[in-house]
């Protein structure tokens, strides 16, 4: 008998959905004190919450693929309002017990989603986050990127993280967003970090990655 999956049908690979949801469950298993640890934080979320820190109260935030729940809820300690969405029914469940964990649940509303399919609102979010999931939406990547940034409200931030060369081989092959297109897409967006690096995540697999923390211009009627 087939295991029935819980996760959405979605681009990526169903082995890498798996090794996913098996991380989520994992987390799932510990304790909420345990969850309570940030061990890290993707360099770009830490950079855009700097920036917040005095004023985050009430910002509208959106993180595409939460994962395990550590930036959502760390924006949300901020004062941010998160909606986080996942395709993992796990992710979803991780969010939650971490947000419960941090007392945090009141700004945090997590939905079992797909990142991709449905309409972004020009100027609708103070914040977009989208960390290590949009190479998996492959021809739709950069056009789904380039929707964030118009998302994205005057003054507001972006943080984004992917991956680059190197990289292991896929089939079919990652679509990675690279340095160049990220400068167009957020062409006199004022920029906090841009970095990139490689990590040697085991014997034989060296990765490469890149992430940015950017603010979009404010509207000049604004500063009037």
């Amino acid at each position: 008998m087939t295991e029935q999956k819980e996760w959405l049908e979605v681009p990526a690979l169903d082995q890498w959905m798996t090794g996913w949801d098996n991380y989520h469950k994992k987390l799932l298993e510990q304790s909420v004190e345990k969850l309570k640890e940030f061990v890290f934080m993707n360099p770009a979320v830490q950079v855009v919450g700097e920036q917040l820190y005095n004023s985050a109260k009430g910002l509208k935030v959106l993180e595409l693929a939460c994962g395990d729940g550590r930036s959502a809820c760390f924006l949300a300690k901020l004062g941010c309002n998160v909606y986080a969405i996942d395709a993992l029914k796990s992710a979803i469940e991780v969010t939650k017990k971490r947000a419960e964990a941090f007392e945090v649940s009141e700004r945090i509303n997590v939905e079992q989603k797909d990142i991709d399919g449905w309409e972004l609102e020009p100027e609708s979010f103070d914040v977009i986050i989208a960390t290590q999931c949009l190479q998996y939406l492959y021809d739709r990547a950069l056009p789904r990127l380039k929707e964030i940034a118009e998302a994205i409200k005057p003054g507001g931030f972006v943080a984004y993280s992917g991956n680059i060369l190197p990289h292991f081989e896929t089939e079919p092959p990652i679509r990675f967003i690279t340095e160049k297109e990220l400068r167009e897409i957020f062409d006199g967006w004022a920029f906090y970090s841009f970095g990139h690096d490689q990590r040697l995540r085991r014997p034989n697999d060296l990765r490469g990655y890149i992430w940015i923390s950017a603010q979009k211009p404010k509207d000049e009627k604004e500063e009037l």
